[in-house]
């Protein structure tokens, strides 16, 4: 298979790359735009602004994938909220012009989105559930999963992603350690403090209070399996299982054998608050994944699944 990856450098497509490479033998080409990757790469880099439509089609036609993941986004919510007129070039007429090229050479096209295309206040959503974004991430997003719905001869499949956490193997420095207003990174928050013997702080307003918690690693195997099936449509690739912050953290210091005591459930921090004052946080997420589940083969991990092998990349 030959693969062709954006965003390769970040945390949901390095891990893409690992698990290609590693079980696939993938032949791999992955766009650039940033900083390189750390330490000896054995795939293909293209530098490549996504700004630039032609350059995404040259591109996709100079390489001929079999098929293209695109997990690049733009994911600091104040930029996406000042600059939406850059971030819908990037994001969603960007989305365009790569399934357009894939169209063209007959490639798949999988295009990975996210649970933040929900606003959090039904029960439970599924993969046919209408979405209904409370801020500009959520548009774009759900923008760009209609523009591909509405594309004759696309063969392509969404596959959605919430509150990833892992290790970025592509440039390890960028792993992210820190607490944030989404699910995103959080348990990888929750580690660091606790396994330092430090408090982990559970921030309780103005934040994605519950999620389905993904590994990294395990959302890239689902990822994977969408690109190699002939569905089209939307998938839910994200954890199995839904949580909130406070049990996430007491699940963290269970798998990982730390002292629960150093929990705190507090205000979130005052800054933050401030930061994202005008933008509104989906209030949770709670999600079916059985039809997707049935579709692809295989259940992703639930909660103390993900954590226990992310414990275990860890140590490795």
């Amino acid at each position: 298979m030959r693969l062709y990856i954006t965003g390769g450098t970040g945390l949901v497509g390095s891990n893409i790359i690992k698990l290609a490479q590693e079980r696939d033998s993938a032949e791999v080409i992955a766009s650039l735009y940033g900083p390189p990757p750390e330490g000896e790469i054995s795939y293909t880099l293209d530098p490549l602004d996504m700004r630039d439509h032609a350059a995404i089609r040259a591109s996709i036609q100079k390489y001929k994938p079999d098929v293209v993941i695109h997990s690049a986004a733009l994911l600091d919510q104040q930029v996406l909220n000042k600059q939406r007129k850059l971030a819908w070039s990037i994001m969603v007429e960007g989305t365009r012009a790569f399934a357009l090229a894939c169209r063209e050479i007959g490639a798949r096209f999988i295009f990975v989105s996210s649970d933040w295309v929900f606003d959090g206040r039904e029960p439970i959503v599924d993969e046919d559930s209408p979405p209904f974004p409370v801020n500009f991430y959520g548009i774009i997003k759900m923008s760009s999963e209609r523009e591909l719905s509405m594309m004759d001869g696309l063969n392509y499949g969404v596959g959605r992603l919430a509150g990833v956490y892992g290790l970025n193997h592509a440039i390890p420095s960028l792993t992210r350690w820190e607490q944030g207003v989404g699910f995103g990174d959080l348990a990888n928050y929750y580690v660091d403090r606790l396994t330092k013997n430090e408090p982990a702080y559970v921030w309780t307003d103005h934040v994605n209070e519950a999620a389905h918690p993904t590994l990294a690693s395990d959302g890239a195997d689902m990822l994977l399996r969408l690109a190699k099936h002939d569905g089209t449509g939307i998938f839910h690739c994200f954890g199995s299982q839904s949580t909130n912050r406070l049990n996430l953290a007491h699940d963290v210091a269970d798998v990982f054998g730390c002292d629960s005591s150093l929990i705190r459930s507090v205000p979130t921090d005052e800054q933050v608050v401030a930061d994202h004052a005008e933008i509104r946080i989906p209030f949770r997420g709670i999600a079916s994944v059985e039809k997707s589940a049935q579709m692809l083969g295989r259940t992703a991990y639930n909660v103390v699944e993900g954590l226990q092998a992310f414990k275990a990349e860890l140590n490795r």
